[in-house]
């Protein structure tokens, strides 16, 4: 029998610097151990771990520790979600009625998907590269809704590494030779930990497109390294940086301890920035190394309900959202009542869920168009992967797709229904996938469908990448197609200089002075 005194426990389980805790197979990363006092004096751990660096999802998993005070079993309803940066609930599971023995484990294997986590909805996600784990258990038989709750902080150290790459005689490097790369130390930390570079090469790739790519070699020494990313920027006369290019790297298990990349900057562009960039034909790279120290620190401490924890037990109140069975109802065809109608395939729908989603399909259902009597749309001019994207997020606010010819048609489809919310997703996307070669596709597409916000983006974008964009076909194309939006961009390119320049003189006068 469980007395009056038998509550709630609620967990909020916070992992830094999270993106550097995944560099091999078979990883698991634990919270401290849990005291849930008030639930029979068991004790619980929470983890995350992939069986495969490249399968879809991570596992949250939470256990009973092999020793406690409590019974041999206990059992419990249970429900775990994320939370996100603005306090709501991802990745909802309920479990009832589940009993756990000294040592057994409850596995949710869709929790977290990978592509949402990293890409997608990593602002949610991964505020400050920082997920949060919410987590509430308690006795079948409990009926209070009084919950203590407990908070743990699981933080995967960093450090960095800085130094200077100097290549001397720049010019006469040509495809398919290379040149050692002087390297100088910056960082001050102890010489013998991990990932001193011991040398480096830079070498010509094969031209490409009548572009000279750069390929830069480091080599470390043999100490442990699991995971880093690397930031490097050529340094111009006035130690300006150019960005180089940002690099994610993962040694093998059993593998040389080398970093290989292709920097942004083709020698062509250096080339004709000889006297900004290659004084006395020597270029100069900045790099800066971050990477895990594989040092895990653990903290842990009482905490009070907050609005997160209040929102929590409202959306998880249930098996399943609305949102879920919406999307089921998708899934299975059931009681449709419209078709949509590509050159290639028919989609099955529900008029009341089109016109709660879209103003645009409300308007054809209730004004007594041709579409309200044939139950027909017809779609001439979308593909039907864009349409089946559509549904699905009109059924389940879910985005699932990440190449940019998907997400751009999703774009536009979004706009012409004038479904905002999609049509914001699709422009954090691009804006978090954009390469220099799409740039000036996307300054069209964002004046096409009139999205300010999206074409200061992509103007902005052009301008602080000039040098690889102004030169390039798609650059030539979008003055001859469109000459208006060149333009715009010149002038804002001009402005930018201008400030520039201007602060630099204001910044020399007053050091003269």
């Amino acid at each position: 029998m469980v007395g009056k005194d038998d509550k709630r426990f609620g967990i909020t389980w916070k992992i830094k610097n999270f993106s550097y805790c995944w560099h091999r197979e078979r990883q698991t990363i634990e919270s401290p151990v849990l005291y849930a006092e008030n639930v029979r004096q068991t004790k619980w751990i929470l983890k995350i771990s992939q069986e495969d660096a490249l399968l879809s999802h991570f596992t949250v998993i939470i256990k009973r520790a092999a020793e406690d005070c409590g019974p041999a079993s206990v059992k419990l309803n249970l429900k775990i979600c994320l939370i996100s940066n603005k306090g709501f609930t991802l990745g909802r599971e309920w479990v009832e009625n589940i009993e756990f023995y000294k040592g057994k484990e409850k596995g949710f294997q869709k929790l977290v998907e990978r592509a949402a986590l990293f890409a997608t909805r990593k602002d949610e996600y991964l505020p400050q590269d920082t997920l949060t784990v919410h987590c509430q258990f308690w006795e079948v038989c409990t009926t209070t809704t009084e919950t203590k709750y407990v908070s743990a902080l699981s933080e995967m150290e960093l450090d960095r590494k800085l130094f200077f790459c100097t290549v001397c005689d720049f010019s006469q490097l040509h495809p398919g030779h290379s040149s050692e790369v002087r390297l100088q130390m910056l960082s001050s930390e102890d010489e013998s930990s991990m990932f001193i570079p011991d040398h480096a090469f830079l070498s010509v790739m094969e031209r490409t497109d009548y572009q000279e790519k750069l390929k830069l070699r480091i080599f470390f020494n043999d100490e442990v390294g699991e995971f880093f990313s690397c930031k490097i920027s050529v340094l111009d006369v006035d130690g300006q940086k150019l960005n180089g290019g940002k690099f994610g790297f993962r040694y093998l298990e059993y593998g040389p301890r080398i970093l290989q990349c292709v920097l942004l900057p083709t020698k062509w562009d250096l080339m004709a920035k000889e006297s900004l960039y290659l004084p006395v034909d020597t270029l100069t790279l900045h790099c800066e190394l971050i990477f895990s120290t594989g040092i895990v620190s653990q903290m842990m401490k009482a905490a009070h309900p907050r609005e997160d924890d209040r929102n929590f037990d409202e959306e998880c109140s249930s098996f399943s959202s609305a949102l879920d069975d919406f999307k089921n109802i998708y899934k299975d065809g059931l009681l449709c009542d419209v078709n949509l109608q590509t050159d290639a395939e028919s989609f099955a729908a529900h008029k009341v869920i089109l016109s709660a989603r879209s103003p645009v399909f409300k308007a054809m259902f209730v004004n007594d168009m041709l579409e309200s009597v044939t139950n027909r749309i017809e779609l001439p001019d979308m593909d039907a992967g864009t349409v089946r994207r559509l549904l699905l997020y009109m059924y389940s606010d879910a985005v699932e797709c990440l190449e940019w010819d998907s997400v751009r048609n999703l774009y536009a489809a979004a706009d012409k229904y004038a479904i905002g919310s999609l049509k914001t997703k699709c422009s954090t996307i691009l804006k978090g996938i954009l390469m220099p070669t799409q740039a000036c596709e996307l300054l069209v597409l964002a004046d096409m469908h009139r999205d300010n916000d999206l074409k200061k983006f992509a103007r902005d974008f052009i301008s602080d990448n000039d040098e690889y964009i102004l030169g390039s076909d798609s650059w030539m194309e979008l003055e001859q197609k469109k000459p208006q939006l060149a333009a715009e961009v010149m002038r804002h390119l001009y402005t930018c200089l201008r400030t520039q320049i201007e602060s630099r003189s204001v910044d020399k006068r007053a050091h003269h002075v």
